[in-house]
This record gives C-alpha cells, sequence and structure tokens, in this order.
C-alpha cells in the first residue's frame, strides 16, 4: 500500500499544501528582500509582544513603515539576519537574529527573534513579532582576539 501512495503521489506531483507552503516561502522571501506594501492586507493586524520598541497591537498597511522609522531613529545602525523562513498552508515563519548598536556605548547587541505571518489570497492577514533576550555581540575582530594575551601572568624572576 506504502509503495501504491508514493508512486501516486511521484506520478501526481507535491500536494496542493506543499505547493501553498512553497508559495507563502517565495512570498515572504520576496517580501524581506523588497517590503511592498502591496503584499500586506490594508486591516492587517500586527501584534508586538515584549521587548520590541513599538510593542503593542496596530492595525493597517502602513504601519511596517512606521515600525521601520522607529528603529531606525532608536538604532541607526541595525540590521535583520534571516536563518530560515519556513512555509505552511495559512502562512510562515521567519527566524532570525536582530543585529544593533547602541549609539552611546558603542556596543553591538543581538537578539534572536521568530515573526509569524498569516497569508490569505497572497497577502499579509496578521502578524506577530516575538524577540528573544537581548545579548551583547562582539566584532568579529574582537571575536578574534587572543583573550590568553589580556590574561596573562607576567614571571616575577
Amino acid at each position: 500500500m506504502k509503495f501504491l501512495a508514493h508512486f501516486l503521489r511521484r506520478l501526481l506531483g507535491p500536494s496542493l499544501v506543499t505547493l501553498v507552503a512553497d508559495l507563502h516561502v517565495r512570498l515572504l522571501n520576496d517580501w524581506i528582500l523588497e517590503s511592498d506594501g502591496s503584499f500586506i492586507h490594508p486591516r492587517c493586524v500586527w501584534k508586538l509582544a515584549n521587548g520590541h520598541p513599538c510593542e503593542g497591537v496596530y492595525e493597517g498597511r502602513d504601519f511596517y513603515d512606521r515600525y521601520i522609522r522607529e528603529i531606525d531613529s532608536a538604532y541607526p545602525d541595525w540590521h535583520i539576519i534571516v536563518n530560515e523562513i519556513i512555509g505552511s498552508p495559512i502562512g510562515g515563519t521567519v527566524v532570525g537574529e536582530y543585529q544593533f548598536r547602541h549609539e552611546v556605548s558603542g556596543l553591538w547587541y543581538t537578539a534572536p527573534f521568530t515573526h509569524f505571518y498569516r497569508i490569505h489570497q497572497e497577502q499579509i492577514v496578521g502578524v506577530r513579532y516575538y524577540m528573544g533576550e537581548v545579548s551583547i555581540h562582539l566584532h568579529q575582530s574582537q571575536e578574534l582576539t587572543d583573550l590568553s594575551a589580556l590574561f596573562a601572568f607576567h614571571s616575577l624572576n
């Protein structure tokens, strides 16, 4: 029976659920690369959890632009690193890391994030942003510093 099911699946191609999930991954990937407002439904609901500068519940297509402006004003140097986009029949999940620099101290920080997107008729209709614990991120040049030189004990002789 498994053999027959496997044969029919190969003959007929991927299921509709798989095709929709793949479409959602492609749509989210395109939107991340170029945030086009037409992909967002006019009554999209945005829910931002604890830790975000704009924490709360919002509605509308224009919220994303306001959110980006708020982040830009709070952290002039910041970017998002996307690790994975996972599609599903109802939308998709984006997992990654925020990286931003504190203006006063000059230190870089990182925070993991998960964004859940609900997609209907090729438009985002619901968004939930979650951010993990913020930690200090050392630049690559600082990470490669030989720490043994900093803590070497000099001989008393």
